[in-house]
């Protein structure tokens, strides 16, 4: 029993001198901050995690120091004890580094980032994951609705790494985070009612409730006697075709033109001069319908560009509202961020604490090499709200 004890003790005393060899803040050099590939070292091998493709910097396309430091908080404080099975979403996941190591640590994570960051993101998924079944890379827009999406909340847990820059994000980032940490009502059916009123009278259907059932039908019936009838005067109305020949002689040449016509005319000029006629109409109508159509797609396409630029403003506190409002689940959310004191994480920071239970964790202690960057985690649970609650927020500002 010592000597396994022992065991565990040098194991451990390893990994740590293995993950104490990460330095921070790192170098800015472009080659080194940019294109090589970053080397973590995890338990007993290391992580090669690739940067920027062909040296194109971008936000998401580097690993950022919070995204290192996180990585580590999950690997030693964590532990796989705590990651094991749970189902966990990562919010802006950039190169990947901590989704990848939290699958390795046995939680089934979903990676979103950006469509046009799916092609490194996946490489380096693929390249440093024997086991891909627990891992899913993916899009999501922070702010839209997922009750019909693939994103089924409630998750276990919800990660991000600093997600805090832009002022115009922090509401949208918000409504998700509560969105995907709540219970979200099942869409009602056209039956939901009846049940719920039969589940209140103990099971038995009330007189009241047995003639709407009744006058339902009837309805229904009706709609299908009224559609059979409008078919056979449809029927009626159409008249069957019929053949005209005419015969013209002139010298030395005669002409037999045999014409077929849906209206009973008698001479062939009159249904000649009709069908042109009907012909010029239905072109009018056809050009009139698409050019309709063409209107109908700008209009539709208006909105769109608008609500792109609604965005771009911050949203009023009702915005959250709804989300706010729904059933909190037991999520915990971890988010970590390089204290900057920026306008984002001010804003970000007075408002959390509305929808959010937190707690500060501050990371210097998780290696040695860490004092030099002010890496902080907030642990975070959300609130159980009511409307009241939500106006009152409004007052206070």
């Amino acid at each position: 029993m010592g000597r396994r004890s022992f065991n565990k003790q040098e194991q451990h005393k390893k990994k740590l001198e293995i993950s104490q060899t990460i330095n921070l803040p790192r170098s800015w050099d472009y080659v080194e901050r940019f294109t090589q590939p970053f080397l973590y070292p995890f338990e007993f091998e290391t992580l090669t995690i690739k940067q920027s493709e062909l040296g194109d910097i971008k936000i998401n396309a580097t690993l950022w120091d919070t995204a290192i430091v996180m990585s580590k908080f999950f690997e030693i404080v964590i532990g796989r004890e705590g990651l094991k099975g749970k189902r966990i979403i990562e919010l802006g996941g950039g190169v990947g580094l901590t989704g990848i190591v939290l699958s390795k640590m046995g939680a089934n994570i979903t990676i979103t980032e950006q469509k046009s960051m799916h092609g490194i993101l996946d490489f380096n998924v693929r390249n440093n994951l024997t086991d891909l079944s627990k891992t899913k890379v993916s899009e999501l827009w922070w702010g839209d609705d997922i009750s019909n999406s693939e994103y089924k909340a409630p998750y276990d847990m919800i990660i991000g790494s600093d997600l805090i820059y832009e002022d115009h994000c922090i509401d949208l980032l918000l409504k998700s985070l509560l969105d995907l940490s709540s219970f979200h009502p099942k869409p009602k059916s056209k039956y939901s009612e009846i049940i719920e009123q039969i589940d209140a009278n103990n099971g038995e259907i009330s007189q009241e409730l047995l003639e709407k059932l009744k006058l339902g039908d009837n309805e229904n019936e009706d709609d299908e006697d009224n559609d059979q009838d409008n078919i056979n005067n449809n029927n009626n109305n159409t008249t069957p075709p019929t053949t005209t020949t005419t015969t013209t002689t002139t010298t030395n040449t005669t002409t037999t033109t045999s014409t077929t016509t849906t209206v009973p005319i008698e001479t062939s000029t009159s249904t000649e001069t009709n069908n042109s006629t009907t012909d010029i109409n239905k072109k009018e109508i056809t050009e009139s319908n698409i050019k309709e159509k063409e209107k109908e797609k700008r209009k539709k396409k208006k909105p769109i560009k608008k609500k792109k630029e609604d965005d771009e403003d911050p949203k009023g506190e009702d915005y959250l509202f709804a989300s706010a409002l729904l059933e909190p689940a037991d999520t915990v959310i971890y988010l970590g961020y390089e204290n900057r004191q920026m306008s984002a994480e001010s804003i970000f920071l007075s408002k959390v604490h509305n929808y959010f239970e937190i707690e500060e964790i501050k990371t210097t202690d998780l290696n040695p090499g860490f004092g030099g960057v002010d890496i902080r985690i907030l642990k975070m649970k959300k609130k159980r709200q009511t409307l009241e609650l939500l106006l009152s927020y409004n007052k206070k500002e």
